[in-house]
């Protein structure tokens, strides 16, 4: 299930087009070489269609808001709008898991356990359903236990969409490495757009493992104050990468409970290699932790 987002104007977000707009809208473009901001957003020309917005109550009594309909995970069992969440489909072409199965992890590719770290599927669920998936790492950078899904070869020039809830059991004493978008390429190295929760809040993570010098910078950007223990955020990150060989690669578009749109420049190299979202801990705190993670929503398009 997914939290709706407000309405907006079409031409405000990478990750709204990616909801909702048709193939081929196109403005000027962006200038994304400076820090995070709020801003308007250039969708890009020739973005796929991944669906139409569909109009539906935003909780009882409340007034109409635009729900996207194209990457929203949603299972027979997903009948009605409860409360927030609205009931959407999930679009041809993507990935979706509400971990509700029988089996849950055996629509994804792999698993990454190391010793003294599990994966299960307790409840609660973010919305309608009895289950999530819950990563547990018993105290070290690197530890980590998450689902990998292989999400096919991606060139220079692709969007890919992370769309998922999160929530931690507790605080970590310094950060926990959660869900990510990666592109792994033909040497095995590994590019990745991931999030972290600190004490602070949610921040969004930009790491390389073969690319160095000024071509590439690794960031870390705060796009969430609040990472309150026990309390689902609903975070959605989009990526367009412009096939450039010099910074900024492309651009990231994230938005955390439906709130503003935050734009930031891609300044890693996230192409010409194995598309793959990770679901769970990617990199452990220094103390034991314990974070979930439902609903997910992962697509990759190349033109």
């Amino acid at each position: 299930m997914r939290r709706a987002l407000l309405e907006m104007p079409a031409s405000l977000a990478l990750v709204a087009c990616l909801v909702g707009c048709a193939d081929g809208a196109s403005t000027s473009s962006d200038d994304l070489a400076g820090d995070p901001v709020i801003a308007l957003s250039d969708p890009g020309a020739k973005l796929p269609e991944l669906g139409s917005s569909a109009r539906t109550a935003h909780g009882p009594g409340s007034d109409e808001h635009v729900v996207p309909t194209a990457l929203a995970a949603a299972t027979a069992k997903h009948l009605a709008p409860v409360g927030p969440f609205a009931i959407t489909t999930c679009k041809n072409g993507a990935f979706c898991d509400d971990f509700e199965e029988l089996a849950p992890a055996a629509r994804w590719t792999s698993a990454v356990i190391t010793a003294g770290s599990a994966l299960d599927f307790p409840g609660p669920s973010s919305s309608l359903g009895a289950h999530a998936l819950r990563a547990v790492t018993s105290g070290g950078a690197v530890d980590a236990a998450y689902l990998a899904r292989d999400g096919g070869a991606v060139g220079g020039q692709w969007v890919g969409v992370l769309e998922l809830a999160l929530l931690v059991d507790a605080l970590p004493a310094t950060a926990i490495g959660g869900p990510e978008l990666a592109v792994v390429d033909a040497a095995g190295s590994t590019t990745r757009i991931g999030l972290s929760i600190r004490p602070g809040g949610v921040a969004l993570e930009q790491h390389f493992e073969s690319c160095a010098g000024s071509a590439c910078s690794a960031r870390s950007d705060l796009v969430s104050s609040d990472a309150k223990p026990g309390e689902w955020r609903h975070v959605v990150v989009a990526v367009e990468t412009y096939g450039t060989t010099a910074p900024p690669f492309g651009r990231i578009e994230v938005i955390v409970d439906g709130g503003d749109l935050l734009v930031m420049p891609l300044t890693v190299p996230l192409s010409d290699g194995k598309a793959e979202a990770r679901a769970g801990i990617t990199s452990g705190d220094t103390e034991p932790a314990s974070a979930r993670v439902d609903d997910v929503t992962f697509y990759a398009h190349g033109p």
